[in-house]
């Protein structure tokens, strides 16, 4: 981002001062739209020019479309097209007699699509105002005006000791604040060998060696809670059902890494996420867990729990903290890091959240302890979760290295009504697909990358024997060109390009399609260009036939 746009921020902006973002977003909530004033009050509050606070104004899917008095958004993401194919979001347009982005003429009823609600569990989903419903009957619901909210499934551990699924008791902060040392925790976490749960996997304690090396005394730990990849709500579960071990995993990387304030960006696709945690913030304050002199041993570490407006380019770096300062998040080339310069330009850690919901099992337990959870695999365990064609959908801690077979078959159950899993995609939407003839891959990072797939989120989505691959390649282009942050032109104008090829019914070149394929992945600035190719390489692979391809 705009270095000098971050010292402008610096110079105005306080911890616990409204960005420019959420000014607007603000404005929205109550009137449900932005005007020129509300941008000009933005600018005067944030101390940002009224040029970059327009920017802002139009980037984020929250701020771009009116809203009536009701807001209906409908969820497009791969786990409710798995389950309908659209079919629930035509219903509810012709039901409303409104397009997406549309607002009714009187301002009582406004309908917009969304970009995952983290429900795969019961798909299709749709939110009526900040009510979630979900599953058979939705549709007939919301047309009704008679939404409930869907319940959610209890995550469950495979684990004999698991570390993700239970309470925490904060006796590892206690632990590594009365008997350890910054350097001491550091080094544990790197001997445990945490690898990244949000997508490519880098060791998170090589990552707060580098933050805790730069230079200066002030430091931050972000954790990004914008899960936006379509099927996976693992993040999701983790910061509503399981808050404390997201604070104190926090906390503990700000003891390592020098740290003396944290940020949580979640998602406003998750209208629960901000509130719990918030919660569990004021929780752990009062215990002496959270502030001043935590526990009476001179360490300061506070946080501060920001909601996003809707992008899921904003789970990339670069662009969350973009976000987290009120800005257009949009990517950023790399180097710097953000470890050399994140939050107001000074260094910064950014993990995922279930990166740092791992750490309290170490600072407990220690990392041998850790790496003994799935011997001869990745140290440690992992939550999966599945997408509701599965018969028993929801959130599971695992092994590493556990065959997708016994995850997909055993675990799950395989799929509901008979019907047999034709492909999976593993990891989002940047991750490969595996066809149903190689369930014997080990769930792990080296084996799924040698078939083209990542571990990525951890969300397993099933494509069942009636699925066509060709709208499958169709859907995942409209949302890769949908969500782009537009500032690389490869991205922007070449996932727009290969949409078409898939969408005006005639053969797609092949050739043509590598050439677009190559240029995503050479030119992109950031893994949503870059990687978006990867599952249409996966299915050009698999499912040639059906993709209908020319010379």
């Amino acid at each position: 981002m705009s270095k000098n746009l971050v010292e402008l921020i610096r110079r105005h902006h306080e911890l616990d001062a409204p960005t420019a973002l959420e000014v607007l977003k603000a404005a929205v909530d109550d009137h449900g739209a932005i005007t020129d004033d509300d941008r000009r009050v933005a600018a005067e509050r944030s101390g940002l020019p009224e040029a970059t606070v327009y920017g802002v104004s139009t980037f984020y899917d929250d701020l771009l479309h009116p809203r009536g008095r009701r807001h209906v958004r409908v969820c497009t993401g791969s786990a409710c097209f798995a389950t309908t194919g659209d079919r629930h979001v035509d219903e509810l347009r012709a039901g409303f007699g409104l397009e997406l982005g549309e607002c009714s003429d009187d301002g009582e009823i406004s309908l917009a699509e969304t970009v995952c609600l983290g429900f795969c569990h019961a798909a299709p989903a749709v939110r009526d105002g900040d009510v979630i419903d979900a599953g058979p009957g939705v549709v007939e619901r919301v047309l009704a005006g008679a939404t409930v909210a869907a319940t959610e499934p209890d995550p469950v551990s495979t684990l004999d000791r698991p570390v993700l699924t239970e309470p925490t008791d904060w006796s590892g902060l206690r632990r590594a604040l009365t008997e350890s040392t910054p350097e001491g925790l550091l080094e544990a976490v790197k001997a445990a060998d945490v690898r990244g749960r949000g997508g490519a996997g880098f060791p998170a304690g090589n990552k707060w060696q580098f933050a805790r090396a730069a230079a200066g005394d002030e430091k931050f730990i972000v954790a990004n809670g914008d899960e936006g990849d379509p099927g996976s709500y693992i993040d999701k579960v983790l910061m509503e059902a399981n808050p404390a071990l997201l604070v104190e995993g926090m906390a503990l990387a700000g003891y390592a890494v020098g740290a003396q304030h944290g940020f949580v960006l979640t998602r406003s696709e998750y209208p629960r996420s901000k509130p719990a945690l918030e919660a569990a913030v004021e929780e752990a304050r009062a215990a002496g867990l959270l502030g001043e002199d935590v526990l009476g041993t001179g360490f300061d570490f506070d946080i501060t729990i920001v909601e996003g407006a809707g992008s899921y380019v904003v789970g990339e770096e670069t662009a969350l903290l973009a976000c987290l300062q009120g800005l257009r998040g949009t990517v950023s080339a790399r180097p710097p890091f953000p470890a050399e310069r994140g939050v107001f330009g000074l260094p910064t850690v950014v993990n995922n959240v279930e990166t740092l919901c791992n750490i309290p099992f170490i600072a407990r337990h220690g990392a041998d302890a850790y790496r003994d959870l799935s011997p001869g695999a990745t140290p440690g365990s992992k939550l999966v979760c599945f997408n509701e064609r599965f018969v028993r959908p929801g959130v599971y801690e695992v092994r590493f290295g556990t065959t997708m077979r016994e995850l997909c078959e055993d675990l799950a159950g395989g799929l509901r009504d008979g019907r047999s899993i034709k492909a999976l995609q593993i990891g989002g939407p940047l991750g490969g697909i595996l066809p149903g003839w190689k369930l014997d891959t080990p769930f792990d990072f080296a084996e799924l990358a040698a078939e083209g797939c990542m571990v990525g989120h951890g969300g397993i989505l099933a494509f069942d024997d009636q699925t066509n691959m060709r709208d499958v390649a169709r859907h995942l282009l409209h949302f890769g060109a949908a969500e782009s942050c537009g500032k690389c032109f490869p991205c922007r104008i070449g996932l727009r390009r290969a949409h078409e090829m898939f969408s005006n019914g005639a053969p797609v070149s092949q050739s043509s399609l590598e050439a677009l394929l190559e240029t995503l992945e050479l030119g992109s600035l950031c893994a949503h260009g870059g990687g978006m190719p990867a599952p249409i390489r996966s299915l050009l692979t698999h499912f040639p036939d059906e993709l209908r391809l020319a010379a």
